[in-house]
């Protein structure tokens, strides 16, 4: 029954009104994660696309599950290219922030100003010669420089002073864990507000195990879920948003309460229509 609905998922994008969710999933083999890891990783990943494809009334467009370590990148930026062009919304289910790499030729240009925001713990601007885990948005800046990073949820605690020095060298803005709280709701909204003004476009990434602590103990290291749909919603009505990531490949992040509640956060800002015949 499974390998019947996926023949009949579609690949398409014709027909594909304005203001759509299109959800694909992509996983990718970047060191330190072990084969076997990623194996689980991208299994993960594709069960969890077609379970949220196939809720019963979604208003999903199907963009596919792809596989960027067992088929060409570039079939993965076809159809993401396609879908950018129809104005709808790619959200993209990853097991590495670094996904958003693929994005960024698509996006960029030299009289537009792009802007990532990250929500997560980590800047996720390791200073590697090549792309791996934790490196993502250390490429980013460098190869681009239209492009400007806020990262909201700082974990203070995983924060070593090199890291700090190398994130203001690049020009980061950032907020934080305990300046995300919902009692900084205002400033959290003033600070995005201001980021917004001096971008054309928007990439969003979300690392999902953020919205939940490692243990009970770790209990105050879990960003607001709260907030985040208010974070969600502002980014949203901003109209500049080309992208939603959404990072994790673990059962206990992808199905959790909090993922759910992002999803169906997003659901809400674009309610369903019929596509045109």
């Amino acid at each position: 029954m499974l390998g019947l609905f996926r023949r009949n998922k579609t690949q398409s994008v014709s027909g594909v009104l304005s203001h759509r969710l299109v959800l694909m999933s992509v996983s990718e083999h970047l060191k330190p994660l072990k084969l076997v890891d990623f194996e689980m990783a991208n299994q993960s990943l594709e069960e969890m696309y077609d379970w949220v494809a196939d809720v019963e009334g979604s208003q999903w467009i199907n963009g596919g599950h792809y596989n960027l370590s067992g088929q060409p990148a570039g079939k993965y930026q076809l159809h993401l290219s396609r879908y950018l062009g129809s104005e709808a919304l790619p959200i993209v289910l990853t097991n590495n922030c670094e996904t958003v790499l693929q994005s960024l030729p698509l996006l960029h240009s030299a009289r537009r100003e792009l802007g990532i925001i990250n929500i997560g713990r980590q800047f996720e601007i390791k200073a590697s010669l090549e792309i791996e885990q934790g490196s993502a948005y250390h490429f980013a800046l460098s190869r681009y420089n239209e492009c400007r990073l806020f990262c909201l949820g700082i974990d203070a605690s995983a924060l070593d002073d090199r890291t700090l020095e190398y994130a203001e060298d690049l020009g980061c803005d950032w907020m934080m864990l305990a300046e995300c709280g919902f009692s900084h709701r205002l400033q959290v909204k003033h600070q995005l507000a201001n980021f917004l003004s001096h971008c054309d476009d928007i990439i969003f990434s979300i690392d999902l195990s953020c919205l939940s602590p490692d243990s009970r103990i770790e209990s105050g290291l879990a960003l607001d879920t709260q907030m985040v749909n208010r974070m969600i919603r502002q980014l949203l009505i901003s109209g500049k948003v080309r992208q939603v990531q959404l990072v994790g490949y673990k059962d206990k992040h992808l199905y959790s309460k909090q993922t759910q509640s992002i999803l169906h956060e997003l659901t809400q800002m674009f309610p369903y229509r019929d596509r045109a015949a």
